[in-house]
């Protein structure tokens, strides 16, 4: 898979791991998914890397806002089995947020709200992350394809995902809740979700720096190619104006996220 302007500039995965290929596709996957968020703000990271410490409650770590992403891809007691792909992206959206915040402050969870929204939005709306639209397929030809071109086909793909997700009720941290749920449920599951993640995370404690320094001796690095579709990139670009239209409708105090201001 081909990656257009990568942000994150390598991958580092444990190849003695059992499905060693799946995860270093998963850690490709996940920033795939993450990147119109990270574009915005301007954020890059430079190594992505799988981690399986010995500390079973783990989840993630940010060293250096944003030098390295540790991720937990595999469960705790069998590294044969990956973790949900939404859980290991959340997990990735609340490290993102230590580029900009130190501690699990109010700041902190405002900037976790506001990418869990527009990661939302982007699923919603029918993104999947580059290289992974129109099932693998090109997008067409090898010239540019123009901006209302980009926009009509994001715009299309919304409407399908719309199409598909009618009727299944309302969304809630990324999952739909069906008709007839105890919502006062879904929210304490939402919560606890949330808990065990911040829980999860090693940024900024005693450990991490030795995290850091395992995770350089057990991975192997794989450096981002910059093999630019300028179609794909088109779209997706379409797909961050789909979000800031979305967002605008907080009226004209709103103002689109930045480096300057990331949330």
């Amino acid at each position: 898979m081909h990656e257009i302007d990568p942000l994150i500039s390598s991958y580092s995965h444990e190849t003695f791991r059992p499905r060693a290929p799946e995860a270093l596709l998963t850690l490709r996957k996940v920033a795939s998914l993450v990147k119109p968020l990270m574009r915005q703000r301007g954020w890059r990271i430079g190594t992505l890397s799988e981690f399986w410490p010995p500390e079973k409650n783990l989840l993630g770590l940010n060293w250096n806002k944003g030098s390295k992403i540790c991720l937990r891809l595999r469960y705790p007691y069998d590294e044969k089995k990956f973790l949900p792909l939404e859980e290991v992206v959340d997990t990735m959206l609340h490290e993102l947020c230590h580029i900009v915040h130190g501690p699990h402050d109010e700041p902190f969870h405002t900037l976790w709200n506001q990418l869990r929204e527009e990661y939302e939005t982007l699923t919603r709306k029918g993104y999947t992350g580059e290289g992974f639209l129109s099932e693998g397929r090109t997008l067409g030809g090898t010239a540019r394809i123009p901006k209302h071109e980009a926009q009509r086909r994001a715009r299309l793909a919304a409407e399908q995902r719309r199409t598909l997700n009618a009727g299944s009720g309302q969304k809630l941290g990324g999952a739909p809740v069906r008709r007839g749920t105890d919502i006062r449920r879904v929210i304490a599951d939402a919560a606890q979700k949330r808990a065990t993640i911040t829980r999860g995370c090693a940024s900024g404690t005693e450990r991490s720096k030795g995290i850091v320094q395992e995770t350089e001796q057990s991975g192997t690095k794989t450096q981002a190619v910059d093999l630019t579709d300028e179609d794909e990139e088109a779209v997706m670009l379409a797909y961050i104006d789909l979000i800031q239209e979305e967002r605008e409708r907080y009226g004209a105090g709103y103002e689109p996220p930045s480096s300057a201001n990331p949330v």
